[in-house]
């Protein structure tokens, strides 16, 4: 169950993703199509929203299905109706935002609470924090030698919060890898089933050796990795080399829903 820390940080979370929502559907549609009134389909998303997460924050976290994240994304749908019936032509996306987000034709759903503001993100860091402490006494370890988890090997606290958070809105637990012995040592526990490896970090080829070798998928991101980075990196393991910015949506397109 549930303690009071974790249902405030719900709590928290909610209220910051109410007041975010409709201020970014119109930063939004400012550069999607800013002639185009969406006022009635904003109202209608923000009161559907409103109702779906105030029945996620009572739920317990063994019942939390879906993150505050992936609610408020499905809350996009109204609006992204509202221009898909005014004639609106669909933007152009990348191969991984379609994955991930199959039904955003316009780029309206954020990819990440960043996208909602400073204290969007913030209530959202924190609920992720919030339910790691409570997922890791309900998760049962060394069940399987190939575990249902996502470990994440940077040095970059911003991209650690993010690969944390999808992996909260997924229900799955994540770990943070810091150095080669971390990574030893984590993997005579369990093998991750995805992992995701900072091309910067000073041990990342070591790293993602040791993951590939293990069975896990790997996903190597850096700021603009070019083609013989990626052959170099898929060569020793990687299943894929991804742009800094594409990290997410990746990430979003691996990982399955849990409860």
């Amino acid at each position: 169950m549930a303690d009071s820390s974790y249902s405030a940080a719900c709590d928290a979370v909610v209220e910051a993703f109410l007041v975010a929502f409709p201020q970014y559907l119109q930063s939004r549609m400012v550069e999607v199509a800013p002639a185009t009134d969406i006022d009635e389909a904003t109202r209608q998303g923000v009161q559907w929203l409103t109702a779906e997460l105030a029945q996620w924050a009572r739920l317990s976290v063994e019942d939390q299905r879906q993150g505050p994240l992936h609610i408020l994304q499905t809350a996009s749908g109204f609006p992204t109706a509202a221009l898909e019936e005014a004639g609106i032509v669909s933007a152009a996306r990348d191969v991984g935002s379609q994955q991930a987000l199959p039904g955003d034709l316009y780029g309206l759903a954020p990819v990440s609470s960043r996208d909602l503001g400073e204290a969007a993100w913030r209530a959202h860091v924190a609920w992720g924090v919030a339910k790691a402490k409570q997922v890791v006494n309900v998760v049962p370890k060394g069940e399987s030698s190939e575990a249902l988890v996502v470990a994440a090997v940077t040095m970059n606290q911003a991209d650690r919060a993010s690969i944390h958070l999808v992996a909260a809105d997924r229900g799955i637990p994540a770990r943070h890898w810091r150095n080669p012995g971390a990574i030893a040592t984590g993997l005579a526990d369990e093998i991750p089933r995805w992992a995701v490896v900072d091309l910067d970090h000073a041990a990342a080829e070591e790293a993602v050796r040791a993951l590939a070798a293990a069975g896990s998928k790997v996903a190597v991101y850096g700021p603009d990795p070019d083609d013989i980075a990626m052959a170099r990196w898929m060569s020793i393991g990687a299943a894929t080399v991804v742009p800094h910015d594409r990290l997410i949506a990746v990430l979003r397109s691996w990982l399955p829903f849990q409860a």
